[in-house]
Order: structure tokens, then sequence, then C-alpha cells
């Protein structure tokens, strides 16, 4: 192999070499998948701290009395919701949220009122 080859094929593995480093260096948490129940089309999907996953038809309220502490909540229907807890968040179409916290309702609208 003449040096000029030689060197070519140096050139060639560096950013592969570099990705690799990359890969292994980066923080377990930035390439591993959240946790969020699944859930079916058209429904919001809430998980509670027993394990048990509640399917809510899209676009109705659901009250918890008392409050139900849940997991994860995930937004498979085409509403917006707000979910009532301690803190308040907006849960938009197609996203998912995984924070334990006590919850007391769930209802479709764009922006929480409380």
């Amino acid at each position: 192999m003449s040096i000029r080859s030689k060197l070519l094929a140096t050139v060639a593995v560096l950013p592969i070499a570099g990705a690799a480093l990359f890969a292994a260096s980066a923080p377990a948490s930035a390439t591993a998948p959240k946790p969020a129940p699944d859930c079916v089309v058209g429904y919001v999907c809430v998980q509670f701290t027993n394990g048990a996953v509640e399917a809510i038809v899209g676009g109705t309220t659901r009250t918890y009395s008392p409050a139900a502490t849940m997991v994860g909540i995930t937004n498979g229907s085409a509403y917006d919701y707000c979910v009532d807890g301690t803190p308040d968040f907006q849960l938009k179409s197609g996203w998912y949220r995984d924070e334990v916290q006590p919850i007391t309702r769930i209802a479709p609208g764009e922006v929480c009122t409380s």
C-alpha cells in the first residue's frame, strides 16, 4: 500500500471512529425512550401507580374524586386536553407526559383555566 493509500484509508476511518466515540459517551437518558402508556387512536390513556391504564374516549371529560396518582398519560385523540392536578398542564393531541402526580380532572380544552 502506498503512503497516499494509507492516508486516504485513515481519513476515511476517522468519521466512523468519531461517531462511535460520540455514541459511547452520550448519556443513556439521551437515547432511552420515555415511558408512556400505549394508547388506541381516538383515546386519552392514563397509567396509574398500580399499573392500570384507563382509556378515555376523545372529547369526553373524566373526573377523579379523590385525586388519582398518574405515572404517565398519552393523548391519542384529536382533541387538546387540560389535565387538572398538581400542577395543571396542557396535553395536546399526539403528546404524552411521564410524571408522577395527582390528577383530579381530564377535560378537552386548549387552555387550562385553573
